[in-house]
């Protein structure tokens, strides 16, 4: 950390304190901060530094295009009540790491490991180095670390041991950045966490809760050392034979995606295994009875608890969220994750498979509702049954053409004119009826259909537009591009070929990408979206300023339209402070002749508003709502 409060010599003085971020406070003094920034900018490209403006657009709405004129890379704008510096700086490291190659931050996964247990590392080579925590030399019994640095506890091991070992240690010489083995340490079972990185191998001893746990390794899962979901469905199902009542707490990082963008995969890995360690570690401290502590998938974990009473559950849930995540830090900088729990409580007349689906569909709604972290499941077992059936249905349903699309029109903010018009996709359910987006889109998720659907949805959409009336050739067409689509190798000539074969014309073609979609590997969308945007398509970035947002790749990237999340314009008539950061962020979009795309406007004083502030464009209810292509066709020729 290096701080300075004049303006003397200040290049000088950054470059040569080895940063690699400038935090430049601009609050007291704009006049100052900017000349700071544009000292700094000067040679911000060639050495790959990010600058970092803190703001207040409360005070002055034109303040953020000033910071970006003067050369700064990111903003913070303490306007915004989600402001968060510790994420503005790991958003700027990031942006560092994908435009400088991260030459000068190497990580080291051993600096990740904060639990201070039973860990130890070793340099590999020749001449190599060790290092054994006091908390394992103080737990290793008899075992003579002097006389064996390196083979203290392997000598200790049986032959079968022995082997995984040797096993796993050639994963890692194969090219593997963890594994992990079952054996036993002072007569306890224990997972062993092995981690190579920077040349360097770690390891972590993890003591298992019951004995039985390390004879199965085949039910564990590799990244955590919990039990895995099918391990997990197996002692369920066996508990509820043996007429236990189970609680069933499904936990889940709802800002996990961001909080790995940021801070990169290797840490978002690392995460995971720190909070399966600590929810193995907390749940055994606050339940002595009957539990399992498994992980389901990406950032889900879930408990179960046999025989527990249901007047706890919520005390427990929350004491176990509050010991796990309150503290946790990555790269020795604390984090803050959203964390969502959903609970779920069967009977010996339930099935694991049902009891399972029924937390995780508790901790689905927890996510999205935003209002309540802890959410009981109050669906029945004909609706989760419901949802297996739609899943199984799905790809059917995709061949039969039951996925349908809809159009929600985009207007002019100064005429009333229509300018064009976002796709988007409904299920047309033969006994059901439409299903909205939310549920095709989560049953394709659980499908495992989602790559393919997101391909039909572009194809369907660009060929009903090509045969839009010639009068209304002038409408723009906005698709949604998932993760996965931009993910794709392939996904450039994809698209390309997909409007080639519709006929359409791809100069009135937009595509929509979320922020969090950019951020993860922000060169790689770079190089596709300059791709798409030499052939005439438009780029919009989709919920702008529902979190940090950076302008750096408002640089980087050949971006059209911002469109502006539904989240700030649905309060903006009623709260200034919503109107001071959607004003912020039109005047800096029009300063980077960006155009701006309102979402969720529902009456005519969202309206004024965003004609006062020189917003271009809106889509909502005040208007229309989605539309058949029908029923659009003849919005559009009444609107022309």
């Amino acid at each position: 950390m290096h701080s300075a409060r004049r303006l003397d010599n200040l290049s000088a003085r950054f470059f040569s304190a080895g940063a690699m971020i400038a935090v430049i406070d601009i609050r007291q003094s704009e006049r100052e901060g900017a000349q700071a920034i544009a000292e700094l900018a000067r040679t911000a490209t060639e050495s790959g530094i990010a600058i970092l403006a803190l703001v207040d657009s409360s005070h002055d709405a034109e303040t953020i295009a000033h910071c970006f004129e003067a050369g700064a890379t990111h903003y913070l704008d303490f306007a915004d009540t989600g402001a968060n510096l510790n994420q503005a700086i790991n958003y700027a490291y990031r942006y560092v790491e994908n435009f400088r190659g991260g030459a000068e931050r190497t990580s080291h996964e051993q600096s990740l490991l904060t639990l201070g247990d039973l860990q130890w590392s070793m340099t590999g080579g020749s001449l190599r180095e060790y290092w054994i925590s006091d908390s394992l030399l103080a737990a290793a019994g008899e075992i003579d670390f002097g006389r064996y640095p390196l083979t203290g506890i392997y000598r200790t091991l049986s032959p079968e041991e022995r082997c995984r070992v040797r096993g796993a240690m050639g994963r890692l010489r194969d090219g593997a950045r963890q594994a992990a083995v079952p054996h036993r340490f002072n007569g306890r079972p224990v997972i062993h966490h092995l981690h190579e990185a920077d040349g360097r191998i770690s390891g972590r001893i993890e003591y298992l809760a019951s004995g039985g746990d390390a004879e199965d390794w085949t039910g564990r899962d590799l990244l955590s050392g919990l039990r895995n979901a099918a391990s997990a469905r197996t002692w369920i199902r066996r508990k509820l034979d043996d007429g236990s009542q189970l609680t069933l707490i499904a936990i889940g990082i709802k800002n996990f995606r961001m909080i790995n963008a940021a801070f990169g995969r290797n840490a978002g890995d690392q995460l995971l295994r720190i909070v399966g360690h600590r929810l193995m570690d907390q749940a055994h401290r606050q339940y002595e009875g009957p539990h399992l502590v498994a992980r389901l998938d990406g950032q889900n974990f879930l408990i179960a608890l046999a025989d527990f009473g249901n007047s706890k559950v919520s005390d427990f849930a929350n004491e176990l969220i509050g010991a796990i995540f309150g503290d946790l830090q990555l790269e020795g900088r604390p984090i803050n994750p959203v964390v969502r729990a959903g609970v779920a409580i069967g009977t010996k007349d339930s099935s694991d498979k049902t009891l399972i689906r029924k937390a995780v569909l508790a901790l689905a709604e927890a996510t999205a509702a935003d209002a309540l972290p802890i959410h009981f499941s109050t669906v029945s077992e004909a609706d989760v049954h419901l949802e297996e059936v739609l899943e199984g249905q799905l790809p059917g349903a995709m061949g039969r053409g039951e996925i349908v699309i809809v159009f929600q029109p985009q207007i002019k903010v100064d005429s009333g004119a229509l300018f064009g018009a976002e796709a988007l996709a409904r299920w047309e359910h033969p006994e059901y009826g439409l299903l909205g987006a939310s549920t095709l889109f989560a049953v394709a998720e659980r499908a495992g259909v989602m790559d393919s659907l997101s391909t039909q949805i572009h194809k369907q959409a660009l060929t009903l537009a090509a045969r839009w009336p010639a009068s209304l050739g002038s409408l723009r067409l906005s698709l949604n591009v998932t993760a996965g689509d931009l993910a794709a190798k392939t996904f450039v000539d994809d698209m390309l070929g997909q409007v080639e074969t519709a006929g359409f014309d791809p100069a009135h073609l937009t595509l929509e990408i979320t922020e969090s979609e950019l951020i993860g590997n922000l060169s790689a969308s770079a190089t596709k979206l300059h791709r798409l945007r030499k052939k005439g398509i438009c780029i919009a970035i989709d919920d702008f300023g529902t979190g940090y947002s950076s302008l750096s790749y408002l640089k980087e990237l050949p971006v059209d339209y911002l469109k502006i999340d539904s989240g700030l314009t649905g309060d903006m008539s009623g709260s200034s402070k919503d109107q001071v950061v959607v004003r912020s962020i039109i005047d800096m979009a029009h300063s980077l002749d960006l155009s701006v795309v309102a979402e969720g406007i529902e009456t005519e004083s969202q309206l004024d508003i965003l004609a006062d502030q020189g917003c271009e464009f809106f889509q909502g209810f005040l208007r229309s709502g989605a539309l058949s292509p029908d029923e659009f066709e003849a919005f559009a020729l009444r609107s022309n």
